[in-house]
Formats: structure tokens, sequence, C-alpha cells
């Protein structure tokens, strides 16, 4: 009888153990595949789905005991061996989690804010010369690099901007910075810095802008008064809760608990691209503006 008891306890503790961990893995698949609330902020729809998640829990394990045993198996298995979830593994259940805890701990509405300044600046004629995103090794290398990272899955998600940020994420972590001749303000024609993956400001924000143009993208070139950065379009300001929710989703580990930082031109959402930032719309290296080069797809 003893025995009976002992194992009636230890059955109950490993339902009520499974029980609470199945919610987690279970809240991460609801939020991945479950449109957010438009209305609702972003923290609130991760907490809904975790509620979700809860009483689904709940509910199966009140119909059978067995079924909660059942449906943990089912969603471990189908990540080890990734037969289904369009190849959603153990390796993505474990990033959207984090990416989960980050959204839920992070502020997206604390933004810097700096209405560009427009202007003329006497480099621009030469970044603009230097330009090539219609270049065919130029567009081999952007459509090659802008799906390197992130699966599909998230394309469907977010759209287009995953594919920026991917070129962004493999630039950046390629990129080494070298000096310009001495005495000689350097602009490297993308075409060459494909090839090296080396140089200085400026030659990392006309690659970039040349690379997000080239899978149409809108890109411009802003300079500082000791700098040189690419910002891409993101959409209008409005959009900045969905484009934060997206980078922290993408980038958590560099996120953490970061800011979005953004420039606002007449409405449009501009997002930091710079490689000194850790993340798309990581932290501005020189907030002042001294002008703004933009450009047109032709």
């Amino acid at each position: 009888m003893t025995q009976l008891f002992k194992l009636s306890n230890l059955t109950t503790f490993l339902v009520r153990f499974i029980q609470i961990i199945i919610v987690f893995p279970m809240a991460v698949l609801i939020s991945f595949y479950l449109p957010p609330i438009s209305f609702i902020d972003y923290e609130l729809n991760f907490l809904l789905c975790v509620i979700m998640a809860a009483i689904i829990s709940v509910i199966v394990t009140s119909i059978n005991k067995k079924l909660i045993l059942l449906a943990f198996v089912g969603i471990m298995g189908a990540m080890f061996f990734n037969s289904t979830f369009d190849d959603y593994t153990v390796e993505n259940l474990y990033a959207d989690y984090n990416a989960m805890l980050v959204n839920m701990t992070s502020n997206s509405s604390k933004v810097s804010y700096f209405k560009p300044v427009k202007g003329t600046y006497f480099q621009e004629r030469r970044v603009k010369s230097a330009m090539q995103p219609t270049h065919p090794a130029v567009r081999s290398f952007a459509v090659e690099n802008s799906t390197r990272f992130f699966h599909d899955e998230y394309y469907r998600k977010y759209g287009k901007m995953v594919r920026y940020f991917s070129l962004f994420k493999h630039v950046r972590n390629s990129w080494r910075y070298v000096n310009d001749p001495l005495g000689l303000d350097y602009y490297s024609p993308p075409t060459e810095s494909i090839q090296l993956l080396a140089g200085d400001c400026d030659d990392y924000a006309i690659l970039m802008a040349s690379s997000i143009m080239a899978i149409g993208g809108e890109a411009r070139i802003v300079i500082s008064p000791n700098h040189m950065y690419t910002e891409v379009k993101m959409g209008t300001v409005e959009d900045l809760d969905k484009v934060s929710y997206a980078v922290r989703s993408l980038f958590p580990d560099e996120v953490t608990g970061g800011k979005i930082h953004f420039h606002e031109t007449n409405g449009e959402l501009w997002i930091n691209f710079d490689y000194t930032a850790g993340y798309p719309g990581g932290p501005f290296l020189e907030p002042e503006l001294y002008s703004v080069i933009n450009f047109t797809n032709s």
C-alpha cells in the first residue's frame, strides 16, 4: 500500500512537472505562429501566449493525464527530428524563447530621437559616385547574404526587413576596420569592399547602402561630425513597435535591454545600420547630423 502511495505521488509530481515545463515551448510556438494582436503592446502579446499555453496545459491534463505526456513527447520529438514546423529545431526554439524573454523585459517606447538636418556636404558627390546598387557583383553579394541568416518562417512573419537584417549581420560580423591611406580620404567602391570586407566607416556605409538598395530597400547615408553611417527605411513611425519587436526577436543577445534608435523624416522611420551598433537600430556613434545623402533606385 505504501509503495502504491509513493508511486501515485511520483506520478502526480511528474504530471505537474511536465504540465509546467510544457508551457514554455508551447508559448513560444503560439507566439511564433499566432499573429500579434495589433491594438495591444507586444509585451502583452507574449504574456497572452504564456497564459494561453498554461490554459491549454491545464485543460489537457484535466481531460487525461496521459495526454499531457503525449503532448510533451510530441512537441519535443518534433523539435529534435524536424518532422514538422518547417524545420523548426530545438535551436530555433531556444532562440525564440530567449527572444520572448527579451521582448517581455525591453521597453520599445524609449527611443533616441533626433530629427535629421537636411543639407549639403562636399562629400555628397563623391559618395554618390561610389555607390553601385545595380552592379551585378553587388546584387549577387546582397542576394546571397540577405538569405544567409534567419530561416523562411521569420521572413513569412516579419517580411522583407528580415533580408535587411541578415545582410546587416553578415557584413557587420565580417567587417574589419582599416584606416585610409595617410592624407587621403579614400572611398572604396562596393565591388572592392565585397572582396575585402574591410575598410573605414565610409567604405562600410557605401557598401551597406548599395547592398540594401540592390535588394529593393531604401537606404541613405548620414554624415556626422567625424563619422559616416547608413540608415535604412523601415516604413513609417507607426511601424516602430513592429520593427522593434522584430529586431529584439532576431537579435536578442545583442539587444538585451537596449533601445531602438531611429530618425524620422516626414513620418518615415529610418533606423541605424552602422557597424558600431551591435544590432539594427543600435546606438548612434554621433547623434549630431551634418548632412543626409538620399538616393533613388534606378
